[in-house]
């Protein structure tokens, strides 16, 4: 059973469409073992989506076109803090956000979506729709306004109508992004 996902693959492109780097940067973003790693980048390489240098590896046309795929349905991960979502069950954890556009519809009760960033190592999620210019939570009788310090942060990005926010969370920042990226794909129905 190998030790990564498709979900690393994309956070490799992801990754790499910001800066080359060598495989052992790569081990450490990623927050996986170096054999795993190798084996991402084997497989990136044999699809044409990167290529190696002396200085690292960096992505070829067509994995800029796969990332420029990606960031057509979503924005790129980032860290997310917020007073109201810093801590989970009284412990302090990482946080990485993505807005996946056009995708509000799809959500249902947010909790098929926090258990794909359970599947990725995240220990929970919090899923929040963008419709008829209000911010919600998908389950009604939950105000997100009482969250003040996230209603606020949250009403400051740049949204578009029935656009979706993922925040997942986790102990270390890659099972964050992880989650978070694993959510998207699954919005986006990217493979």
């Amino acid at each position: 059973m190998p030790s990564f996902s498709e979900v690393h693959l994309a956070r490799t492109l992801l990754i790499l469409s910001k800066r080359q780097l060598g495989r052992k940067r790569l081990v450490r973003e990623l927050g996986l073992g170096e054999g795993s790693v190798r084996t991402i980048l084997k497989r990136l390489k044999n699809k044409n989506l990167i290529k190696s240098e002396k200085l690292g590896h960096l992505l070829t046309e067509n994995g800029k076109s796969r990332v420029n795929d990606y960031l057509r349905k979503f924005t790129p991960p980032e860290r997310f803090k917020s007073r109201d979502t810093d801590k989970w069950n009284g412990k302090m954890v990482e946080s990485s956000l993505i807005i996946v556009h056009d995708s509000a519809d799809k959500i249902k009760s947010g909790v098929e979506e926090r258990d794909i960033a359970l599947k990725t190592g995240a220990i929970g999620a919090l899923v929040i729709t963008f419709r008829n210019g209000n911010l919600g939570f998908p389950v009604r009788g939950i105000r997100l306004s009482d969250l003040k310090d996230l209603y606020g942060k949250l009403r400051r990005l740049d949204l578009r109508e029935n656009d979706t926010i993922v925040i997942s969370f986790a102990d270390t920042y890659a099972r964050a992004e992880d989650g978070a990226i694993a959510i998207a794909l699954s919005l986006s129905e990217i493979r």
